[in-house]
């Protein structure tokens, strides 16, 4: 998920100085990076800046915003401790969103000891908008340090974006259960990982975890019978996925318990390491208000390596095409349709596959993370195989009934 700042802070009124012109003359200053001469810097000893400010504000008032920031700019480079120049260029700024200078402004008078909380709460946003995560959080405390409630109140909340966007301990629960008519069988796959971020904005994280795959149609015994895999993943990884990213690559080392892996069919312990690399996004076409965002595509493709399966490497693509038939309220109804290709290198009959799959989806808001999905599975074994037998033909049906939940639940944010 990126974070969308876009903070409220708007551009004060800038008030023409109650203050005369001093007598004098001054050179003119160097050009400024706009380009046009400066005024001469005229004023008195004590605001010597001052007459080119009175311009500043004058061109502002009359709609000639290029030139009042020319102007500012002169003023403080006839004098950079103005901070009244800095303050308004800092306005100036972010009325044309040159964010870079609107920075570099604010930076000065934080050096000037000038700065103030609702200055430090905007760099705050325009850092985390060019997702320099961590400076941000830094802008936000400093921020929330200079006292006033409601930028205070507006930071702290910002830095709950960030937090949630980057939670430091995160516990990931995952289910699929399904029952496939084919086989009369159920099939569960599901698994609980525990994340550590290392460190406050890291893409990589550590996890441990426990993964459980089960079917109730494979018996073991001498002639053991077996329709899925099954087996108890105990396990450690390391995974990497940049913030916006819809890139993912995880790997893991694990002692997998077998309740069928021996010679004759009883249980044994082997080892179990995979390498996986995926892709997942969400497409949505049209805006809130056409018609065409009803509807989306799921793009979802992997690659992985699975030692246990003889060293195997096994892709998938899975598009699915979705309408939403349902907006208000808490439930939505989806009728949606997947493809679904599979490849491997080791070219096994049930691993290469294509499948074409309409299927109808329900799920409720208020039980985040919970659907059911039925499914018709109209299938073909591609014609890619080694010396195994493929017994089911070249084609087949199925309906399979399917009840996923996922949930992600953050502990604590990265280190401030």
């Amino acid at each position: 998920m990126a974070v969308n700042f876009h903070p409220g802070f708007c551009v004060v009124s800038l008030a023409i100085l109650a203050m005369g012109l001093a007598c004098g003359t001054a050179t003119a200053q160097a050009p400024t990076a706009f380009g046009a001469a400066c005024p001469p810097a005229n004023g008195t000893y004590e605001d010597p800046t001052y007459p080119i400010r009175k311009l500043a504000f004058e061109a502002n008032s009359e709609g000639r915003i290029f030139e009042a920031r020319h102007l500012m700019r002169c003023a403080i480079h006839a004098n950079p401790k103005d901070i009244i120049a800095l303050k308004q260029e800092v306005y100036l700024d972010l009325n044309v969103k040159d964010e870079a200078s609107a920075e570099e402004d604010i930076d000065a008078l934080r050096a000037l000891g000038a700065s103030s909380p609702q200055f430090e709460a905007q760099e705050g946003y325009l850092l985390a908008s060019h997702k320099q995560y961590d400076e941000a959080r830094l802008a936000f405390g400093r921020a929330i340090a200079g006292g006033d409630p409601t930028i205070t109140a507006q930071s702290m909340r910002a830095i709950h974006v960030l937090d949630g966007e980057f939670p430091r301990h995160e516990l990931t629960l995952y289910n699929d259960s399904q029952y496939l008519n084919r086989f009369s069988d159920g099939v569960i796959d599901t698994f609980a990982r525990y994340y550590e971020r290392l460190g406050s904005t890291s893409p990589f994280r550590l996890y441990i975890g426990e993964h459980l795959l089960r079917d109730t149609a494979s018996s073991g015994g001498r002639l053991p019978q077996i329709f899925s895999d099954n087996a108890l993943l105990s396990g450690v990884g390391v995974s990497f996925q940049p913030h916006d990213a819809h890139y993912f690559l995880s790997a893991e080392v694990n002692a997998a318990y077998l309740p069928y892996g021996s010679k004759n069919g009883t249980s044994a312990i082997v080892p179990d390491s995979r390498v996986v690399a995926g892709y997942y996004k969400v497409f949505r076409f049209g805006g809130d208000s056409k018609p065409g965002n009803r509807i989306s595509l799921e793009a979802n493709g992997s690659f992985g390596f699975y030692s246990r399966y003889g060293r195997d490497g096994i892709a998938y693509l899975q598009p699915r095409e979705i309408i939403d038939l349902t907006r208000e309220g808490t439930l939505r109804l989806r009728p949606f349709l997947q493809q679904s290709i599979s490849l491997d290198t080791n070219q096994q009959f049930y691993n290469n596959v294509f499948e074409f799959i309409p299927g109808f989806e329900i799920s409720n808001t208020a039980l985040s993370g919970l659907s059911f999905r039925a499914e018709y599975v109209r299938g073909f074994y591609l014609p890619i195989s080694n010396y195994t037998t493929n017994p089911y033909g070249s084609t087949y049906g199925d309906f399979r009934f399917r009840l996923l939940f996922q949930r992600n639940i953050s502990f604590g944010s990265g280190d401030r």
